[in-house]
């Protein structure tokens, strides 16, 4: 009998040790969370809003919030998350970002330093990476463009690749051929657009199968023609927008590949470029171009027409320095209510990505005032801004001057200088 009681006994005390564990733990709960209950993911509501055009002008360009690392995503971790898995976690750095586009409340990020494509996943509060195993690994991811089935396509100029993604970031095929580098790409109805480096054009290709269907442009340094296109987006009507970062001049083209118009041209005024990067065209048709000398985003119209800007180098709130994507994006305004100003009427997203700095991956809203506001209503709450252009930390050009033109392609090789140089 007594044998027996002591073999229930053993039987019983792990039961009893982790019950007793569980009690522990809860109590723990209770204590910790008690103290402080985290916020979502640890980011406050900003006390100063920084808009454009700048105060006394009626802002038409609000800065949101910027992501660094995969924290600023993340929901902030309690007491008891350290005293369980350990005080150590993964922290994921945007290195140096370049294309951007944003779907469903998802970022995708190629990043060049990281060889892959950061998706911020703001619904799930959650990151991941994407293209960095396998036959999809990439090596300088440039740009990415989203098809409205959800298919995810990016290029990448070392592998003169662009990778193709299934809507659950599984990778299912990869377009490219020799002598191939793209750069900047869009997706239009069943055809994607890639700016080539080696042709100097933009290759046309169906999207599904990868075969090239057609080109537009052609090599030279007339409009209708290219040195080195990087930025492409197309409208709603199918015209093709492509920027010229040697040229420093946009093009627009009709779907069938016709010159329709061009605009800008190398200069330290309005209108003009510096270093042009990425574009995107919104649903209305205003042309978002990305200047990484400016360190700011130049708005045109349909008819070439320039709108305003927005960003300049600093320590403001919504500073950029080195700016290379931008994307427009129609929707998921909920994800950001609480950075909204309450007098601003915000319409739709603008993102942009900086290769330096804190702000690797900034969110604007572009809108208006609020019916029934002034600009009075957001006097006091405004950001001192800075108009400065981006500092080169150069014996030559100095600190707090225009960045200079990106240096000619090696004739010879005919290769650009990386994403990294540039």
């Amino acid at each position: 009998m007594a044998a027996a009681r002591r073999r229930a006994t053993d039987r019983l005390a792990p039961i009893k040790t982790s019950c007793a564990l569980a009690v522990l733990l809860l109590a723990l709960t209770v204590l910790l969370t008690g103290c402080a209950a985290p916020e979502s993911t640890g980011r406050k509501r900003p006390e100063t809003f920084s808009f454009w055009p700048p105060f006394p002008d009626e802002p038409r360009m609000q800065f949101l919030v910027s992501y660094q690392y995969s924290d600023d995503v993340e929901p902030a971790r309690s007491g008891i998350d350290d005293l369980i898995y350990g005080e150590e976690r993964r922290v994921l750095p945007i290195n140096k970002p370049y294309g951007v586009e944003m779907r469903d409340g998802r970022i995708y990020v190629c990043d060049t330093r990281n060889a892959g494509v950061i998706i911020l996943d703001l619904r799930k509060q959650e990151t991941r990476l994407m293209g960095t195993s396998g036959m999809g690994r990439m090596s300088s991811p440039t740009d990415v463009a989203i098809a409205p089935d959800g298919m995810i396509y990016v290029s990448d100029a070392a592998r003169g690749a662009i990778f193709v993604f299934n809507a659950e970031e599984r990778h299912v095929a990869s377009f490219g051929w020799p002598d191939f580098r793209p750069t900047g790409i869009a997706v239009h109805g069943d055809e994607l657009y890639a700016c080539d480096f080696v042709t100097q054009q933009v290759q046309v290709l169906d999207r599904r199968a990868g075969d090239r269907r057609r080109t537009i442009g052609e090599k030279g340094d007339q409009d209708g023609q290219f040195v080195r296109p990087l930025g492409i987006d197309v409208d709603s009507d199918g015209n093709v927008y492509v920027t010229d970062v040697i040229r420093c001049r946009v093009q627009k083209f009709s779907p069938a590949g016709e010159l329709l118009g061009a605009f800008g041209g190398i200069g330290d005024v309005l209108g003009a470029f510096v270093r042009p990067k990425h574009l995107a065209v919104d649903d209305e048709g205003v042309v978002y171009v990305v200047d990484a000398g400016f360190a700011n985003i130049q708005m045109f119209n349909r008819d070439n027409r320039l709108l305003m800007f927005f960003g300049a180098a600093g320590t403001h709130p919504g500073a950029m320095y080195l700016p290379a994507g931008v994307c427009a994006h129609e929707g998921d305004l909920d994800l950001f209510e609480e950075y909204i100003h309450p007098a601003f009427d915000a319409r739709r997203l603008v993102l942009v990505t900086n290769q330096f700095g804190p702000n690797k991956v900034s969110v604007y809203a572009f809108g208006r005032l609020r019916e029934g506001h002034t600009v009075q209503d957001i006097a006091t709450s405004r950001a001192a801004m800075e108009s400065g252009l981006a500092e080169e930390y150069d014996a030559e050009t100095g600190p707090g001057q225009p960045a200079p033109a990106p240096p000619p392609p090696d004739e010879e090789t005919d290769q650009a200088p990386p994403p990294e140089e540039r």
